[in-house]
């Protein structure tokens, strides 16, 4: 009952409104539309590539702790022995 009467007086306001103020809220409807399903395929597309980047992620390498290394850090010296 309580919808049939929100439609009622809709329609009652409608009247009231001219055509051109009516188009526009129609309008203002569909652009709502459009935004909400640009944001779902945004959504979509972030869930994506999250799902890429842990697929291209790998494993993890554990790191031992050590007090002082003996010897040079590899890697850090390029071209000197």
């Amino acid at each position: 009952m309580a919808k049939a009467l929100g439609r009622q007086g809709g329609r009652a306001r409608a009247k009231r409104l001219s055509a051109g103020e009516r188009r526009r809220i129609a309008a203002l409807g569909g652009h709502a539309r459009r935004q909400s399903l640009v944001a779902a395929g945004r959504i979509a597309d972030n869930f994506r590539y999250l799902a890429a980047a842990d697929s291209l992620r790998g494993t993890t390498t554990t790191v031992t702790r050590e007090r002082a290394a003996d010897g040079r850090l590899p890697g850090l010296y390029p071209g000197r022995r």
